[in-house]
């Protein structure tokens, strides 16, 4: 991909059907692994035959670097950590995030379940989503994470010449790798090539929207030469990054005009958004979590209101 950095791509069920890992050779002659796949077998297969063909086996790898905490490329730390020892890093937010779901599932549930009833949505959809959540958790176990990458800049522990990047957005604590040398980052979900990433609430932050917006920007700003997504083709330069900022604000404004039909739930403006689009359960979640974000921003701003029903759905309309 570029001058000591190798992709290992692992296979995916569903879409999109692969996801990305890299590994770089640090300056002592050792490996840094960014991502990993998610936690089946033939993710698993696919990682470490790759990790053998560049690195020569796993006890060359001393750091693992997760860009965030979604299971398509946390799925395999834990496995990761007992075949090889690195030193596992991730963003604090995100860190923080997945041990206390690791801790608290049953806390977990019950927040899911509170946001879904909060968009509107059925009992027994919401039903069906916790039952999704419980079979994913397989998928993706918890790992120890020895140090977290804070701040909005830093170096990376053990990695020589590359810093961490916060790039939030896609989730809370999304972490991007730097190197100072050539300008090639390593974007994790923050910048993808064909597709824009999923935004949505959190429970650490209060408008994911800006936060990815202000994350694009500090990427533009280093500038990068070379960016390499968890999924797709490498993006050149800054023109994607611009198309990403200006798609973003886009959407903000698609869901205002949402509004103007009238007073809405997230699921009915979900409704609005996408009409006749049939949808899995995981899949509507998404947008279920996108559209809030965009709703609340507009709340945020003084552009639209809410207010809560009896039966705790939230309705927006325009203010």
């Amino acid at each position: 991909m570029a001058p000591g950095v190798w992709r290992v791509t692992t296979p995916m069920p569903g879409r999109p059907s692969q996801v990305h890992a890299y590994l770089a050779e640090l300056p002592d002659g050792r490996w840094m692994l960014v991502d990993g796949g998610l936690g089946t077998e033939e993710a698993w297969a696919a990682l470490e035959a790759g990790v053998r063909e560049v690195a020569g086996g796993w006890s060359a790898v001393a750091v693992h670097v997760i860009t965030h905490m979604h299971m398509d490329h946390v799925g395999l730390a834990a496995r990761v950590k007992e075949a090889s020892g690195a030193t596992v890093l991730m963003g604090r937010l995100d860190a923080e995030r997945m041990a206390h779901a690791a801790a608290h599932p049953d806390e977990e549930a019950a927040y899911r379940a509170a946001l879904l009833r909060g968009c509107g949505a059925p009992a027994e959809w919401i039903d069906a989503v916790q039952a999704g959540h419980a079979t994913a958790r397989a998928m993706a176990p918890p790992v120890a994470v020895d140090a977290v990458l804070d701040g909005d800049m830093g170096d990376v522990s053990g990695a020589g010449g590359w810093r961490h990047l916060w790039t939030p957005g896609h989730t809370a604590g999304h972490v991007s790798l730097h190197r100072l040398a050539d300008g090639v980052v390593v974007a994790g979900d923050a910048v993808l090539p064909r597709i824009t990433p999923t935004l949505g609430v959190n429970r650490q932050r209060e408008d994911p929207v800006g936060d990815y917006v202000a994350a694009l920007d500090r990427l533009a700003a280093l500038p990068p030469a070379l960016l390499l997504p968890g999924h797709g083709d490498p993006v050149e330069g800054t023109a994607r990054i611009a198309e990403l900022r200006a798609a973003a604000e886009g959407e903000t404004e698609a869901v205002a005009a949402l509004l103007a039909a009238g007073p809405a739930t997230t699921w009915a403006a979900v409704d609005r958004r996408y009409p006749g689009r049939e949808m899995g359960a995981g899949t509507r979640m998404l947008a279920l979590r996108e559209t809030l974000a965009h709703l609340r921003r507009l709340a945020r701003a003084g552009r639209a209101a809410s207010e809560q029903e009896a039966d705790g759905a939230e309705t927006f309309r325009l203010a």
